[in-house]
C-alpha cells in the first residue's frame, strides 16, 4: 500500500519530532496504532505492521483559552520547535517536508525536482476544542478530533509508554477505533480507506484486549448507527485490498469487524 521509503522515511522523521519536542507527546493515527500492536503482529506474522505516510500529533486546548494563554500552549511551543528547529514548512494545519525519493535528502525551498521524485513528509496537528480565537493567535484553521479530549481528561482512555526516551501519550485502541470509523466514512482516498480497514482489523485483533472487550468500550465514543453507516461504507473489494496487507482472508477481516456490529 504505502512505499517501504515512505514508511521508512515516515519513521524516521517520527523519531526526530518526538525527540525535538517536550513531553509527554500525544502521537494519533497510523503511527498509534502502529504502537499498539506491532509487538503482537510481529510475534504471530514474523514481519512489523504497517507503517504510516504521515505523522499525526494531538494537543489539547481548553475551549475558552485566549489568545495569551493559546500563545503559550504546548501546541504554540510545538509549532515554534517543528518549523524553526526542525524547519517543517507551515500548510494550514499541516507541516511539510519535500524529500527527494532518490537521495532521500531534504529538498531545499525553491530548487525545482520533477514532481515524481518527491515524496510529502506531513506532520499534522489535531486538537481537540478550537477556541473562538484560535485564529488569531495561530494564523490557521485547524483539524480538530472531538474525540481527543478523552485521552487528556481521562487517565483510563489513554496508554503511557516511553519511546525515543520520551514520555508518549497513545489514545486506547477503543478510542482509536472510534476516530478510525468517523474517518472511514469521509475518505476520498483508496489508500487512507484501506489504511483505515487495516487499522481497526489490527486494532480488534492484535491489540492486548479481546475484540469482544472493545466491541463494549467503543460503545461510549461512537454510536451505532454511526458505527453502522461506516462498516456499511466499506465494499468487497476494500476488504480484498485490506487482506493483501494483512495476510488476513478478506472473510475473516469483514467477520472480526462487524463484531462491533
Amino acid at each position: 500500500m504505502y512505499l517501504e521509503f515512505e514508511t521508512r522515511t515516515s519513521y524516521k522523521y517520527l523519531k526526530q519530532v518526538i525527540t525535538a519536542l517536550k513531553e509527554p507527546i500525544c502521537i494519533l493515527g497510523g503511527w498509534a496504532v502502529f504502537l499498539h500492536v506491532n509487538k503482537n503482529f510481529q510475534k504471530a506474522q514474523g514481519r512489523p505492521y504497517l507503517g504510516s505516510r504521515d505523522i499525526d500529533l494531538g494537543f489539547h486546548l481548553d475551549k475558552n483559552a485566549t489568545v495569551e494563554q493559546m500563545k503559550n500552549s504546548a501546541l504554540a511551543k510545538s509549532l515554534d520547535i517543528l518549523q524553526n528547529k526542525l524547519k517543517f514548512k507551515s500548510v494550514s494545519f499541516r507541516l511539510l517536508k519535500e524529500i527527494h525519493t532518490e537521495t532521500e535528502e531534504e529538498i531545499e525551498e525553491g530548487k525545482i525536482i520533477p514532481a515524481h521524485f518527491i515524496f510529502p513528509m506531513y506532520v499534522d496537528v489535531l486538537v481537540d476544542n478550537i477556541p473562538a480565537k484560535f485564529k488569531d493567535a495561530f494564523r490557521f484553521q485547524p483539524a480538530d478530533e472531538p474525540l481527543l479530549r478523552f485521552a487528556f481528561e481521562d487517565g483510563r482512555y489513554r496508554k503511557e509508554l516511553r519511546e525515543f526516551n520520551k514520555r508518549l501519550l497513545l489514545p486506547k485502541p477503543e478510542l482509536l477505533l472510534a476516530t478510525k470509523f468517523n474517518a472511514l466514512k469521509h475518505r476520498d482516498k483508496e489508500h487512507k480507506k484501506i489504511k483505515d480497514i487495516c487499522d481497526i482489523f489490527a486494532l480488534l485483533w492484535y491489540s492486548e484486549e479481546k475484540p469482544e472487550v472493545l466491541k463494549e468500550k467503543v460503545k461510549i465514543f461512537i454510536g451505532h448507527q454511526s458505527l453502522l453507516k461506516s462498516i456499511k461504507s466499506i465494499e468487497e473489494n476494500d476488504y480484498q485490498k485490506a487482506a493483501n496487507q494483512l495476510n488476513h482472508s478478506p472473510i475473516e477481516i469483514r467477520r472480526v469487524v462487524e463484531i462491533l456490529l
